[in-house]
């Protein structure tokens, strides 16, 4: 006969098993049967030094390129392309010979320099739903 002891061993067991399950079940993919053109996407970006404020609001759509000058006098190369990448929309950041991707909805931080772009489209809808005209 199995006893309570028992019995919340095997509960433990079996809900860390079905966790584990669930967590490495793979990511379901939603489409609209739509493709976007990101190129003709247009975006806001705000780049800022912690320490200055280099581009506030900036709109592009395609690339875009920005030099800064950093306080200590260095000089970094921004360019931001949205594109689709593994399947997933994104915009390639590449910082002076680094390259990374983030969201269209996104802020990244590399050392002192943070980059943030914003989706203005995508924006404008959420305002929309919280009852901005």
């Amino acid at each position: 006969m199995i006893g309570f002891k028992d019995k919340t061993a095997i509960a433990v067991i079996a809900a860390f098993g079905v966790g584990l399950a669930v967590g490495n079940l793979p990511t379901a993919l939603a489409t609209s049967g739509k493709t976007t053109d990101l190129a003709h996407k247009t975006f806001t970006v705000s780049i800022d030094e912690v320490k200055k404020n280099f581009v506030f609001g900036d709109e592009f759509s395609g690339t875009y390129t920005k030099t800064v000058t950093m306080s200590d006098g260095t000089q970094r190369q921004i360019e931001l392309t949205p594109m689709v990448h593994d399947g997933m929309q994104v915009i390639r950041l590449k910082d002076t010979g680094g390259l990374t991707y983030m969201s269209l909805n996104g802020t990244t931080t590399n050392r002192t320099l943070m980059i943030q772009v914003q989706d203005k489209e995508a924006s404008r809808a959420a305002l929309k739903g919280q009852g901005w005209k």
